[in-house]
């Protein structure tokens, strides 16, 4: 087990080292442009894996919910961003009842590309919202992007480096077997150490900190629900394009459900 688990660290820490070199050289550098340049790459990417896996064929009322979304989010600006994040949420407290509830809901497919424009879009409008139109007094947003992206990270890290030492108790092995209950806690507590310390330090406020604790659960949510559309297609990666860690859905699945919830949450909480 031991063996095992060195030599996956081992196969995925140079993909990680610059994936984390270019995040922090992204954010030092502040500027937004970039990084919105950076986003619509990284969600083209994403969609361009979805319709990789999906055997549903793109067709004309896709492609018109697409870029009627896109149009909305142009004309409106702020206000449909706002409600489409809310709509997001909606949707993610759904699935984690369903996913609780041991019960299945059937539009959680790779075929469904409504889905994934749906599950993208609520990502990007999370990232550009708090890019263009979030202010956090006393704290650089580029600073809670940080955050954001690391807490992730880090109740990804804690789930896998615990889970794959001492994890014995599925959580949901319908889904995901390997994932366990350990694997959960180790995440949790991992990140609960990260914003005690940078909020005692006075790096963030108590709303921040608030809010970053209440979405962390949405962390594993996103990772289950990648796994049951990974399951449902008998697959281990959503693609190759990250040597040692699969396709970018793998790497962003936490991040897609934590972001939109995030952002949201800070209207009402900080």
């Amino acid at each position: 087990m031991a063996n095992e688990l060195y030599k996956n660290i081992i196969q995925r820490l140079p993909a990680a080292l610059i994936l984390v070199a270019c995040i922090f050289g992204i954010l030092y550098l502040q500027n937004v442009l970039i990084i919105l340049v950076l986003i619509m790459a990284v969600g083209f990417l994403l969609i361009k894996e979805w319709l990789i896996l999906s055997n549903s064929k793109v067709d004309l009322k896709q492609i018109i919910f697409f870029v009627t979304l896109i149009m909305l989010s142009i004309y409106f600006a702020e206000g449909f961003i706002d409600l489409f994040l809310l709509i997001t949420l909606i949707f993610w407290f759904t699935y984690s009842f369903y996913l609780i509830s041991n019960k299945r809901l059937s539009l959680i497919s790779f075929n469904n590309n409504y889905l994934g424009v749906f599950l993208v879009l609520g990502f990007l409008y999370g990232l550009t919202h708090l890019l263009i139109f979030s202010e956090f007094i006393g704290i650089n947003k580029f600073f809670v992007l940080f955050v954001i992206l690391f807490n992730t990270v880090l109740a990804d890290v804690g789930a896998y480096l615990v889970g794959s030492s001492i994890g014995k108790t599925p959580l949901f092995p319908e889904i995901s077997p390997n994932k366990t209950v350990e694997g959960l806690l180790g995440g949790a507590g991992l990140v609960f150490i990260f914003i005690f310390t940078i909020y005692f330090f006075d790096f963030i406020s108590l709303d921040l900190a608030l809010v970053s604790l209440i979405s962390l659960p949405f962390a594993f949510i996103g990772d289950y629900l990648e796994s049951q559309l990974k399951r449902d297609k008998s697959i281990k990666d959503s693609g190759s394009l990250i040597p040692g860690h699969g396709g970018i859905w793998d790497r962003l699945d936490s991040h897609i459900a934590v972001v939109p919830i995030f952002l949201l949450l800070t209207h009402w909480i900080a």
